[in-house]
């Protein structure tokens, strides 16, 4: 069974098949069927990004033969997708197909030069939740160039519910960048279902195992100087 996404004249096939006959018309479907070209040219980036959402929200339908053969084609159209938003839509529709080499292009995709792609990336391990997950996502949220990647880690590892995070969550309190602290303690109460309001000194007690601090509520004025 050949790849449909190996090429532009393939994507543009995949998505004037859906377009034509509707993707409710197509029970036994498979997703990298050969379909033949209806029209020259080249699949726009808005028909790529239709085909790529469509491959996630149906991956739950999908039997284990055919998420593999999804892996796989999207495994290879990234390699090759000069697209920085095209690459970043793969991630976010490999994100929704766990599997080791699902995993290796997500690994690959924090340490893509387009920022989108890497923040991509961020959210896909937060499906994942693995202590791998944690340590990556914690890398990213510490030594990413890029602050709204950063803030996406951080926000991942809240997501992530994971114990794991709230050690590597911990290290971020007394990060240089207020909107990196303020999303840290945000991320601390997703993953912790504790709230000892804003200010980072009783987190840091908290993390560091001291024990539940008192905290006393604090005005609306402090939570924005605590902001800043």
């Amino acid at each position: 069974m050949s790849s449909l996404i190996r090429n532009d004249r393939r994507w543009l096939g995949l998505v004037l098949l859906m377009a034509t006959i509707g993707c409710n018309a197509l029970p036994n479907w498979g997703p990298f069927r050969e379909v033949p070209d209806r029209l020259p040219g080249m699949a726009t980036p808005a028909e790529k990004m239709a085909a790529l959402r469509k491959l996630a929200k149906d991956a739950g339908a999908r039997n284990a033969e055919e998420k593999q053969q999804v892996v796989h084609d999207l495994t290879k159209a990234i390699r090759e997708e000069p697209d920085g938003m095209i690459r970043a839509e793969i991630i976010n529709t490999l994100a929704h197909y766990p599997a080791p080499a699902s995993d290796q292009v997500l690994r690959a995709a924090l340490d893509d030069p387009d920022p989108d792609v890497r923040l991509a990336a961020c959210k896909a391990w937060a499906y994942r939740g693995s202590p791998e997950a944690i340590e990556l996502l914690a890398a990213a949220a510490q030594k990413d160039s890029d602050k709204d990647v950063r803030l996406a880690a951080v926000r991942a590892l809240g997501k992530s519910k994971s114990p794991a995070a709230v050690s590597a969550l911990g290290g971020l309190l007394d990060d240089g960048d207020p909107a990196v602290r303020y999303a840290t303690i945000g991320s601390l109460r997703q993953v912790t279902g504790q709230d000892f309001g804003d200010q980072v000194e009783p987190w840091r007690q908290y993390v560091r195992g001291e024990g539940p601090p008192a905290v006393k509520a604090p005005s609306l004025a402090e939570r924005w100087r605590n902001m800043f």
